[in-house]
């Protein structure tokens, strides 16, 4: 398929970027701090070092991630990107730990910083960098919807901030504020760890089968009922993994019908349903529409979806009964 091709080039060119990007700050950033001693370049760096660990994490998980579904894996391997994202989480929250330490160090032991100049123009230059990084993941993930991918993005997007933090500090250093640069050591620092929490949250929603989003399942809903011979639809259940979309649910129709015309239906529900995700693995389950059918089911259909079937349908059957409240 065209996207799971562009997938696979997108997201291992923007890896590549992302390490070579760490690289390079990590390299200017290391020279300025040595001149000058400032902890917010300190903090800079390791933030930098920990993007360089976390970017090559992302690469080696995106590299195993896009390999092709195995007799042990039928669904494929893309869970190893929220897998990746996780461990990412990981060191920049103990990053993040050990920058507000040292800066509260600094806070309470102010000491000169020397070559101003030299770091400011450096961290000046990190952010046009760092934009221009930003711009192209933001690029792929419109295209790719990579989870791997999208936690970078939004560790490097701080990145923008926390080096216009860095600058913000040195300034004040310049005018003889010596307590600015811990203090900022300690902003930048709790301000990595909210995002270490964002990552680690989306990471986890993933690896735990998060649903799609309720407008999605409306989405869904919306365009099965639009099926001629579809009664109702009940259970409706999703999860997403990279690129790729789980769509279940079970379809109720008219119990006169042959196993060939319901199976057509069926087809015809999944063909509108993959006309809005492309990339979706879809299970339809059909189902007779007779009280039999909805005896003993427990629907969880409300927990997601509020879309009102019975007046899509125009009438009011037993299939309502599956209708999300």
């Amino acid at each position: 398929m065209a996207l799971a091709h562009n997938y696979k080039k997108l997201v291992l060119l923007a890896g590549f970027a992302s390490v070579g990007t760490a690289l390079t700050l990590i390299l200017m950033k290391f020279a300025v701090w040595m001149a000058s001693g400032s902890s917010s370049i300190l903090a800079s760096l390791m933030d930098s070092t920990i993007d360089l660990g976390a970017s090559f994490i992302n690469l080696l998980a995106l590299r195993f991630a896009i390999s092709p579904p195995d007799r042990e894996h039928r669904f494929g391997h893309y869970k190893a990107e929220a897998l990746a994202s996780l461990c990412q989480a990981a060191f920049i929250g103990g990053s993040a730990f050990f920058l507000v330490m040292h800066g509260i160090e600094r806070l309470l032991s102010p000491r000169e910083i020397y070559h101003l100049d030299a770091a400011i123009a450096v961290s000046a230059a990190s952010i046009g960098i760092t934009i221009l990084l930003v711009s192209f993941q933001t690029f792929v993930c419109r295209l790719t919807k990579s989870e791997a991918v999208g936690a970078d993005r939004y560790h490097y997007l701080s990145d923008v901030l926390l080096n216009a933090g860095v600058i913000a500090s040195l300034i004040c250093s310049k005018f003889g504020y010596l307590w600015a640069d811990g203090l900022f050591a300690i902003i930048l620092g709790l301000y990595i760890f909210k995002g270490s929490v964002h990552i680690g949250r989306i990471a986890v929603s993933t690896l735990l089968d998060h649903s799609m989003t309720a407008a999605e399942h409306n989405q869904v809903l919306e365009a099965i009922m639009a099926v001629k011979g579809i009664d109702s639809i009940h259970d409706l259940r999703t999860r997403r993994a990279g690129p790729c979309c789980f769509i279940q649910c079970h379809l109720v129709m008219d119990s006169a019908l042959s196993l060939h015309e319901a199976h057509h239906i069926a087809t015809l529900a999944e063909d509108a349903v993959r006309k809005l995700f492309p990339e979706a693995d879809i299970t339809m389950h059909m189902e007779p529409d007779e009280s039999a059918t909805y005896r003993d089911v427990k629907f969880i259909d409300h927990t997601a979806c509020h879309v009102d079937l019975s007046a899509m349908q125009g009438k009011s059957d037993p299939g309502s009964a599956a209708s999300p409240s």
